[in-house]
């Protein structure tokens, strides 16, 4: 079960790395032009253009790490790190997914993400699919535990 889980969650992760990618080079998707794309996909308060490439790269490469962690931690593949490690990557990636995704319905990050149309696309569908995530990696965590 853990290894169906894990591939779930990489995939998911794998894929939204991918498209931060695309944004990171231009890419338009699902939006008409740049500040569209930002007021939809990032929403923060008075937003007209996209985060630069770097930033955007940096995210995209975290999704990436965080979308294999997962495959690691059932041993679908080998990273070159000692398990100890493995294990606190999981760990970390649990939190921060869960932390992001319930911190969606907190107050202070509504009042700071408020652009339409993220404000409601984070209610609806960003921060559940975050927790699902988040859920999910604390789920293959304790599968993990209990098999070891």
């Amino acid at each position: 079960m853990s290894s169906g889980l894990a591939l779930s969650v990489a995939m998911v992760l794998i894929t939204t790395a991918a498209l931060h990618a695309y944004w990171a080079f231009g890419g338009l998707w699902p939006a008409k032009n740049e500040q569209d794309l930002a007021r939809t996909v990032v929403g923060a308060n008075g937003i007209t253009k996209m985060p630069g490439r770097n930033l955007t790269l940096v995210v995209s490469l975290l999704m990436f790490l965080a979308g294999i962690w997962p495959l690691a931690i059932v041993e679908l593949i080998t990273l070159p790190l000692p398990d100890w490690l493995v294990t606190l990557g999981m760990i970390v990636i649990t939190l921060v997914m869960l932390a992001r995704g319930f911190g969606g319905y907190l107050p202070v990050f509504r009042n700071a993400n408020a652009e339409q149309p993220f404000a409601q696309l984070d209610m609806q569908f960003y921060s559940p699919i975050i927790i699902a995530l988040g859920l999910s990696c604390l789920l293959i965590l304790l599968l993990e535990w209990s098999a070891s």
